[in-house]
């Protein structure tokens, strides 16, 4: 992506399938996470045998992940969603 255009992708636990998400490099800007039960999700770069950029548990409800370093999180081979899960939960992938 150019510059500091920034695109929003959502991803469900309805019908979830590991893959990658967004453009083939990304970075990571924020995380919304909506959820009835605790969310859990894993985000590697490019593929099931990437580096771990994100592993993380969420509380039932609204969440907001702030990433706190001015450049993101870089996901130099994509944003691949390896797993995920928890009932009615969909994460929102803020990538820049």
């Amino acid at each position: 992506m150019a510059g500091n255009e920034v695109k929003a992708y959502n991803v469900s636990t309805s019908g979830f399938t590991p893959g990658l998400v967004g453009p083939g490099r990304a970075r990571i800007r924020n995380v919304l996470v909506y959820g009835t039960a605790v969310t859990a999700f894993t985000i590697k770069d490019g593929s099931n045998t990437g580096e771990t950029l994100l592993d993380v548990s969420v509380a039932a409800g609204s969440n907001s992940l702030y990433i706190g370093d001015d450049d993101g999180i870089l996901a130099r081979n994509g944003c691949y969603v390896s797993a995920m899960s928890g009932t009615g939960s969909t994460i929102t992938l803020i990538l820049g």
